[in-house]
């Protein structure tokens, strides 16, 4: 979809009502707030034309990948301190605290031209922290 100020809401609906179709329920509001974070990221980073999303559903575990084509912008892998009156970098620390992996990959055929950030969600670590 276009890279625009509304691709974070859109995608965000998007994988909200895959989820809630594919029997996922328990993942809505993790994915929610980590989609939002990862395409914004893109957002404010780049200035790539197109970010692409892509979901994979196995029993128990999600997992989401959004990609652009700006390779050359090279993401944080780790999340760093900030400081409390600071109204932005609290991101990917909402998706590692989230998710139970997260990163950022390149294609393993060596092609550069894009990047992906993802995450993974899991049903039985949702289910643990309600309980």
């Amino acid at each position: 979809m276009p890279n625009s100020d509304h691709a974070p809401k859109i995608m965000r609906d998007l994988v909200t009502t895959l989820l809630l179709a594919t029997g996922h329920p328990n993942l809505v509001d993790d994915a929610r707030i980590c989609v939002s974070e990862v395409v914004t990221n893109v957002r404010i980073h780049t200035v790539t034309r197109l970010v692409y999303l892509d979901v994979t559903l196995r029993p128990g575990r999600v997992s989401v990948a959004v990609w652009d084509d700006e390779w050359e912008k090279r993401p944080a892998t780790a999340v760093h301190d900030f400081h409390s009156d600071e109204e932005r970098g609290r991101g990917l620390l909402l998706v590692q605290c989230l998710s139970a992996d997260w990163g950022v990959t390149w294609p393993a055929d060596g092609d550069p031209s894009h990047k992906r950030i993802w995450f993974a969600l899991d049903e039985r670590a949702v289910g643990a922290v309600a309980a």
